[in-house]
Parts: C-alpha cells; structure tokens; sequence
C-alpha cells in the first residue's frame, strides 16, 4: 500500500492510494481528495516533505490525513476478514466512502453508538470477560451495525435505539448479509448484552427494544451413533488422517469442545479424572478416564497434535467420508418466513464440535443423567444441554418394541 501523485508534472496534484487485492489480482486505486504541490512530495517515502514553519505545519497536517486513510484501510480490510467476506475493489471503495462519511459527521460523542460500543467491548477485554472467539462475534456486530447506521443516520445516538430501530436493523441484517435466523438470534442477543450495560450507565435507552425477538430456530446438527464411533476407532489410516480422527475420537470420549479436548495435559489428571476449567466458560468439567480415552491420549503421549479448528475441519470430513458416512442428511434453514432446505452428504456436515454432541447424545441415550453429563461436559444450564441431544430412531424403537 502506498500514496501516489495522480499529477505529478502539475503545480497541484491530487494524492491517490494504491493497493494490491490479491484476490482480484488488480489494484485498487483511491482518491483521498487530497492534493499537493508536488514539489512538497517525498518520491521515496511516498508522503509529504518534512519542512519546519507554517509550510511545514501544512504538510504535517496533510500527512496526518494520509495516516488516516492507511488506518481505515487496515480496519476496513480487518472487518471484511474477520466477516468471512472477500477483499475487493468494490468492497473496499464501499467501505472507504461510508467510513469517511462517517467520519465527517463527527458522531463519536459520549451517546453515540460508536463510542459506548467500543467502550463495553473494551472494558470486557480489559476484565478478560470476553474470549477470543467472543470478541470477534462483537467486533463483526459492531461493523454491521456501524454501517447500518452509516445509512440511518436517525439512529446516530444510542437514545435512538428503540423498537423500531431493532425492527429496522433485522431487515437490514437480512436483506444485506443474508442471515439466518440463528444467527440473527445471536446477533440480537448481543446487542441486547450491550444495551443492558447502556442503560446501567444511566443511558436513556427506551425498553421497547426488548418487545422484538428472533426465533431461535433448532439446528439440524447431526452426530456419530455409538455405532458410528466404533468405525472411526477401527479405521486404518495414513499418518495424515491419523491424527484427524484420533483428536476427533478423543473430542467424542470426553463430551469436550474442541478448545478443550486438543489440550489435555498429564497435570490435569487427578486420580482417575481430567479435571480442569474449560476455555470458553472457566467452568470446571470432570471427565473419567475410561479405557479407549487412555489409550489414545497414551498414543501421543498426550501431546495431542496442534491443529487450527477450520484445518481439523476439513480433516474429519475427509476421514468421515472414507468411513463410508455419506447418507443424505438435511439441513433446514430459516430466514424468516423463508425456508431453505439443503442435502448433502453426512460427512460433509461434521465438524469439530459434532464430537461433543456424539458424547452428549450416547451418554443420554445410555441413560446417564443429565446432572452427570453436564458436571462432565461443564454445561450448566438444562436448556443448552438439550439442545445438544440428539434423536436416534434406534433408541425410539427399542423403546417402542419394549412397550408393546
């Protein structure tokens, strides 16, 4: 990324920004609406000239300007990363505009959004509230709704923030990103977190923000029957997949989420129990040391491989496929009144976390407790662990050829 002089040969040039999009391979070119005598630019540094005096002030201050811009291009393409987006010219400029229109409203006062939003997410960092996964789920809110707000200026001032402003963000939401209603449900429920704090803060923001919900739709997430498992365990595999399917065998022995079953260590044993705090929640989980647990983490002399979760991903589906799960499951998506149906091949929809829901599911269908499973899989409340069960029409029909 660099600054260009778009005239250089005249007595005043505009100043332009260049950078490369690696996913277009183009560059992107932006008038900052700047200009220069370009006899005041440094061709090697690519900035203004360093001069003392009034001329030199001048120049200081155009040089702050350009630090801006390098700023909000690092910010816009962060936002659009951690957004799962791709980098774009078009994105860019989008972003770039709306981000100095907004900056010249001069809207970042002590009742805007912006400022009391990066407050709260800031404090929670500070008090280490907040994970990091967490945290990038408040940052993608954030941008989202900075650039609904961007569009709405009448909900520039967090007083504002009422009914129908959250009515009006879900359309937005919907119509702009193509959310689901799950996920929409998360977003709101954040919001909300942050409005609460907003209003401990003696903020005047109008309860009737709380009349509108988002269904929270059930996820049709699938998981390994006890049957399902045992292949996975009996499976010969080459090195690489190897270790795909140990890690995930380890996460389905334990009921454990993956930041949790990809570190156990020899120090969190207590008698014949892992005991430790898990990652996500710092809630203390108990897990038994069984047989086929042992011997795995034994294998690797529990120095359980380094994996990145999307990495482990793409590995277990690979491992599930060559296991022979490629029955056609279907997942159904909700987008309001819209339903979207989609089938794929099971191994395609497994994942990390499907171990956890494989343990949850096999340990309730083997009739443990539910006051056990949660002191193993740190769930504390009954409503979450629900959600983790899973229906087996094995188990139904035991049940059923029992009663008659």
């Amino acid at each position: 990324m660099y600054f260009f002089l778009n005239k250089p040969n005249s007595k005043i040039s505009p100043i332009r920004l260049r950078y490369y999009i690696k996913s277009e391979s183009k560059i992107f070119n932006y008038s900052t609406g700047i200009s220069i005598n370009p006899l005041n630019w440094n061709s090697i540094s690519r900035m203004p000239k360093t001069k003392s005096g009034a001329a030199g002030f001048e120049l200081k201050q155009i040089t702050n300007k350009l630090n801006r811009y390098i700023e909000e291009l690092h910010i816009s393409i962060n936002n659009i990363e951690i957004e799962k987006r791709t980098v774009t010219r078009e994105e860019l400029k989008t972003r770039l505009n709306l981000r100095f229109k907004h900056k010249a409203l001069k809207v970042e006062n002590s009742s805007s959004f912006i400022y009391l939003y990066n407050d709260f997410v800031n404090g929670k960092i500070k008090q280490s509230k907040f994970k990091k996964n967490t945290i990038a789920q408040y940052v993608i809110l954030k941008n989202q709704i900075d650039q609904f707000i961007l569009l709405n200026s009448q909900y520039t001032n967090i007083e504002s923030f009422d009914k129908d402003f959250l009515l009006d963000l879900i359309l937005f939401l919907r119509a702009n990103y193509n959310l689901s209603d799950k996920t929409l449900h998360r977003r709101v429920r954040r919001l909300k977190t942050f409005l609460k704090w907003v209003k401990l803060r003696g903020f005047d923001v109008q309860d009737n923000y709380k009349e509108i919900t988002v269904k929270d739709r059930e996820a049709d997430h699938v998981y390994l029957s006890k049957e399902k498992v045992q292949i996975l365990h009996d499976l010969n595999l080459n090195k690489r997949l190897d270790k795909y399917r140990d890690l995930f065998l380890i996460g389905c022995y334990s009921g454990q989420r993956f930041s949790d079953y990809t570190i156990f260590k020899m120090s969190d044993v207590v008698g014949n129990m892992i005991i430790k705090r898990a990652e996500k929640t710092d809630i203390k989980f108990y897990i038994p040391i069984t047989e086929k647990l042992k011997q795995l983490l034994d294998k690797w002399d529990w120095r359980l491989p380094k994996i990145s979760n999307q990495k482990f991903n793409d590995g277990i589906k690979e491992v599930c496929k060559i296991a022979g799960f490629n029955e056609p499951v279907t997942k159904t998506i909700f987008y309001g009144n819209k339903k979207i149906e989609e089938i794929k091949p099971f191994y395609e929809r497994v994942s990390s976390h499907t171990a956890r829901r494989s343990f949850i599911t096999i340990a309730a269908n083997q009739g443990v407790p539910d006051h056990l499973i949660m002191k193993i899989t740190s769930i504390k409340d009954p409503k979450t662990l629900q959600t983790y069960k899973k229906f087996e029409e094995s188990e139904l029909q035991k049940w059923a050829n029992n009663i008659f």
